[in-house]
């Protein structure tokens, strides 16, 4: 029996990616003459003209060559498939893809909107399909963060590279949730390791683009890790010419009560110290806490946070909280040099905890 591969879902670089890929591994060393396409993103053809001609060559046995590959590149929608009343050829085409297909026949087709809760794709599954749903990774979504870290463990040892865990962290918080810059910043990075097999959090800030996001969170590890140094570096890179002051503020702000509830998360756990395995000793804890934060992150991570909430008393937190309070007050009234304000600011933030 032949094969059927269905790659659908919203992240449109994903999936065109696992498409590429598949039909790179199911052609390989076979004759050029194996493989035909039938491009669904070609803006001049309608639906009813794509369907028509992956229906010719499902129908075309293979020519010069024992096997034959069909692949649909690429189609702008798959939602056709399933109308109420579908176009003859569309039609024509799940009738020929619920059969058992040919052995020497296989078929991929990619595009957005399958829906797999039609009756056509259980028909289509019944008859052995596989699917594959490339679903964006909004930062919102249950489990984001767990799904982009599994990506780029993923790509790192396709490459044959292993890379450190406050490297993944930083590409997670830096690049930002689209797949395609993620991809990108990731081949640079790689790029840029060379023959090592380590690549470190170095490697990443030495290559990834300078984005916002980037930036802010080279800036408040800075202040957090008390590099004031390196902090005012950052700063003038943010103080951009239109860039807003109180963003910054508001980062700063949001990174020292975020420490204010780890430690709370931290007294309910019973945790005074951290270390890198203190996490996955807590793992069995999920069930008697279920909303305690640290306990739905990563564990690396999870330490991390740890890590630098416990160098601060909560005086000292409530304190830096206070400080930058203050600085929103100098710069609503107006008072002192808006880059003077915010550099006081940033070395009074980046002094040592006590």
């Amino acid at each position: 029996m032949g094969k059927l591969l269905i790659i659908s879902g919203d992240d449109d670089f994903l999936r065109k990616q696992r498409a590429r890929e598949a039909v790179e591994d199911l052609t390989a060393g076979a004759d050029a003459d194996a493989l035909e396409i039938v491009p669904g993103d070609s803006g001049e053809l309608r639906f009813d003209a794509v369907a028509g001609r992956l229906l010719e060559a499902l129908r075309t046995p293979p020519f010069l060559t024992p096997e034959k590959v069909v692949w649909l590149r690429h189609a702008a929608d798959l939602s056709p498939f399933g109308a109420a009343d579908p176009v003859p050829a569309a039609r024509e085409v799940l009738d020929f893809l619920s059969r058992p297909l040919p052995p020497e026949l296989t078929v991929v087709i990619d595009g957005p909107g399958f829906d797999q809760r039609k009756s056509y794709a259980r028909s289509l599954k019944a008859a052995g399909a596989e699917f594959i749903v490339c679903s964006a990774v909004r930062s919102g979504d249950r489990g984001a963060a767990e799904r982009r870290r599994a990506e780029i463990m993923d790509t790192v040892r396709r490459a044959g590279k292993r890379i450190a865990p406050e490297a993944v962290q930083f590409l997670l918080e830096a690049v930002g949730g689209d797949a395609g810059v993620l991809a990108s910043e990731l081949e640079k990075v790689c790029c840029y390791a060379g023959e090592a097999v380590d690549i470190s959090l170095g490697d990443c800030t030495a290559v990834v683009s300078r984005t916002p996001e980037a930036v802010s969170w080279e800036y408040t590890s800075a202040v957090v890790e008390s590099k004031p140094e390196a902090a005012l570096k950052l700063l003038d890179i943010i103080l951009s010419p239109g860039d807003s002051e109180m963003r910054i503020l508001s980062v700063l702000s949001g990174e020292f009560q975020k420490m204010i509830q780890t430690r709370q998360a931290m007294r309910e756990l019973g945790i005074t110290r951290v270390n890198p395995r203190t996490f996955d000793a807590l793992a069995g804890e999920k069930e008697r806490y279920p909303d305690n934060p640290l306990l739905k992150l990563h564990p690396y991570r999870a330490f991390k946070i740890c890590q630098g909430a416990a160098a601060f008393s909560d005086a000292e937190l409530a304190a830096r909280l206070n400080l930058i309070r203050n600085a929103a007050r100098d710069l609503v009234s107006g008072r002192g040099d808006r880059r003077f304000v915010l550099e006081r600011l940033t070395l009074a933030l980046s002094a040592p905890a006590h």
